[in-house]
C-alpha cells in the first residue's frame, strides 16, 4: 500500500490553473519541496475581507464561478461565499481567507475543470478526493463512502474549515459539533501551511495533498492577494508595485534541480533536467534578443538552447578550480567563463582582459560582470572583493568589511558607472551611481537571497530567494516565480 493510499483524506492537488503568473502545476517529483519557508500558521484571524478576496478572484480568474444561489445571494456570488469562509474561520479560529485561497487552488478557480469532484458537490477542498479515486459526474445519484458530496455550499465550507483546524490545532480533538476530523496520527501535527503537501510535514505524515509544495503554493497565492489589496511589504512574496511604468517583460529562473522556468515573454527552449550531468549547473546567460540561452555547469560545460550558439567550453579541460560564472560578450557572439580562482576562459568574440588566476585570493570568485562597452569586466568574490580589468572602473568593494553573510551576487548599473552587491542574508550594497530600491534583509521567511537581476531600465531589480520566490523592487515588473521549489535559483536571466 503506497503512502498516498494510506491517507484517505489526501486532496487531489493536480488541478488546472488558468491565469498567469499563478498558472502552474504542482509537482510531485523529488524530495520534499520545502522546509518551513514563511512560517505561516493555519490558525489565526483573516487579514482580507470578502470584498478583497472577491476582487482578487476576479482579477485572476477568467472562468464563471460554479457557485449556486444560497441564502438569498445570486448564483456566482464570490464575495458571499468568501464571507462564509471568513465567518466559519472566525468561529473555529482558522484563517478563513487562506482557506478561501486554498479552495481556488483545489477547484481551478471554482470551475472544477479536470477535478474528480463536480460543482454540485460543494466540496471546495478536494475532501475525500484521494489519488486514484474515480471521478464523480454529479451528486444527484449520491456517491460511494466516504462521500465527496457536501449537500450545501455552507456545509462544504464548514467541513473544510473544521478539517483544517483538526490538522493544525490539537485542542480540536475535544471540540464539539465536529463533522470531520483528521486521522488520529495526524491530528494537530500541521500548524503551518507549509506542512500540507507531500513529504513537507516534519511529522513524516501525508497531511492534505500528495504533491510536495502544496502548502507553499497556497502561501504564494495568498501573498499575491495581500499585495494586490495593499497589505504588503518586502517580506511578502509579491512585493507591492510602485507608481509609474514597469520595466522587464520576461526572465528565466533556473533552479538547482536543473529546470528552466520561463516567465512573462520568455520562451522555454529546453533544459538539462533529463540529462545526467557530470557537474551541477551554476549559471546561465541569454542569447541576443532573448532568442535562447546558455546554461553553465561547474565543470565549465555549456548547454545551448534556442538561438544561443555554442562557442566552446571547458567541459573537457583539466581545471585548477571549478567554473563558477559566465558572461556573454557585447554582441552575444561569444562568452567568458570564470573559475573560483578568478581564471578567465574566453570563447568566440569575447576578448581576454586579465584574471586573478595567479593571485592568492582570500575567498573564491563567484562571478563576473561585463562593462557597457564590452571591453572589460569586473570579477567579484564571496567576501565582496572586486577586481577590475580592461575598461572596468573600480567604484568600491566590501573586501575589508566585516560581513555577517557572504556575497552571492553582483550586477552593474545600466550606465556602467556603478554596481550593486548582494549578500546571502538579503542585504544590498551600492557603489558608484547605483541607487537603493529595497532589499529582503530581515525577511527570515525567504531562506536567504540567491540571485540579483537588474531591470532593463536600471531603475529596479529582482531578488531570487532561497525558497523559490522572486521579489520585485523599484520598477521591476511582477512576473512570477515557480509553483514548486526545486532548490534555490542558480541563475536569473533577463529575456529583454
Amino acid at each position: 500500500m503506497t503512502p498516498r493510499r494510506l491517507h484517505r483524506l489526501a486532496a487531489l492537488a493536480a488541478v488546472l490553473f488558468t491565469v498567469a503568473p499563478l498558472a502552474a502545476t504542482v509537482s510531485t517529483a523529488g524530495k520534499a519541496a520545502a522546509d518551513t519557508t514563511t512560517h505561516t500558521p493555519v490558525m489565526g484571524p483573516s487579514l482580507l475581507n470578502a470584498q478583497q478576496l472577491a476582487a482578487w478572484y476576479h482579477r485572476h480568474s477568467s472562468v464563471s464561478p460554479q457557485i449556486p444561489a444560497f441564502d438569498g445571494h445570486p448564483a456566482g456570488d464570490v464575495a458571499a461565499l468568501a464571507q462564509v469562509f471568513i465567518d466559519d474561520g472566525k468561529r473555529e479560529g482558522v484563517r478563513g481567507d487562506m482557506a478561501f485561497v486554498q479552495s481556488q487552488l483545489e477547484t481551478g478557480w471554482m470551475n472544477f475543470s479536470g477535478s474528480q469532484i463536480p460543482p454540485d458537490a460543494y466540496n471546495y477542498a478536494g475532501i475525500f478526493a484521494f489519488d486514484g479515486r474515480p471521478g464523480l459526474p454529479n451528486c444527484k445519484l449520491g456517491d460511494s463512502s466516504p462521500s465527496r458530496c457536501m449537500g450545501t455550499p455552507q456545509h462544504g465550507v464548514l467541513v473544510q474549515i473544521q478539517l483544517l483546524r483538526s490538522y493544525a490545532d490539537p485542542s480540536a480533538a475535544k471540540a464539539t459539533g465536529r463533522f470531520i476530523s483528521a486521522p488520529s496520527d495526524r491530528a494537530g501535527q500541521a500548524p503551518l501551511w507549509e506542512y500540507f503537501g507531500g513529504h513537507d510535514c516534519p511529522c513524516g505524515k501525508l497531511i492534505w495533498a500528495s504533491a510536495n509544495g502544496y502548502g507553499v503554493r497556497i502561501i504564494q497565492m495568498y501573498s499575491a492577494a495581500l499585495v494586490e489589496s495593499g497589505m504588503a511589504g518586502a517580506c511578502v512574496a509579491y512585493a507591492p508595485p510602485v507608481p509609474g511604468g514597469k520595466s522587464g517583460t520576461g526572465y528565466w529562473d533556473v533552479t538547482q534541480d536543473s529546470v528552466v522556468h520561463p516567465f512573462g515573454t520568455a520562451r522555454f527552449f529546453g533544459d538539462t533536467r533529463n540529462i545526467r550531468l557530470n557537474a551541477f549547473l551554476t549559471g546561465g546567460e541569454s542569447a541576443p534578443g532573448g532568442a535562447g540561452y546558455w546554461l553553465l555547469a561547474r565543470d565549465g560545460g555549456i548547454f545551448s538552447y534556442g538561438g544561443a550558439r555554442f562557442y566552446g567550453s571547458t567541459g573537457g579541460f583539466r581545471l585548477n578550480k571549478p567554473v563558477n560564472g559566465m558572461e556573454k560578450s557585447l554582441l552575444g557572439k561569444g562568452y567568458w567563463l570564470v573559475a573560483d580562482d578568478g581564471g578567465i576562459f574566453s570563447f568566440g568574440g569575447a576578448r581576454f582582459y586579465g584574471s586573478t588566476g595567479n593571485i592568492r585570493l582570500n575567498r573564491p570568485v563567484l562571478g563576473m560582470e561585463r562593462t557597457v562597452s564590452g571591453k572589460g569586466y569586473w570579477l567579484f568574490a564571496s567576501d565582496g572583493g572586486i577586481f577590475s580589468f580592461g575598461d572596468a572602473h573600480f567604484y568600491g568593494s566590501l573586501g575589508g568589511a566585516h560581513l555577517t553573510s557572504p556575497v552571492v551576487a553582483m550586477q552593474r548599473t545600466v550606465t556602467g558607472k556603478g554596481y550593486w552587491m548582494m549578500t546571502q542574508d538579503g542585504r544590498i550594497f551600492r557603489f558608484g551611481d547605483a541607487k537603493a530600491y529595497g532589499s529582503i534583509a530581515g525577511c527570515s521567511n525567504y531562506k536567504g537571497a540567491a540571485r540579483l537581476l537588474v531591470t532593463p531600465s536600471g531603475k529596479g531589480y529582482w531578488i531570487a530567494t532561497g525558497n523559490g520566490s522572486i521579489i520585485a523592487f523599484g520598477d521591476a515588473r511582477n512576473l512570477g516565480f515557480p509553483a514548486t521549489i526545486g532548490g534555490a535559483t542558480i541563475s536569473l536571466i533577463s529575456s529583454n
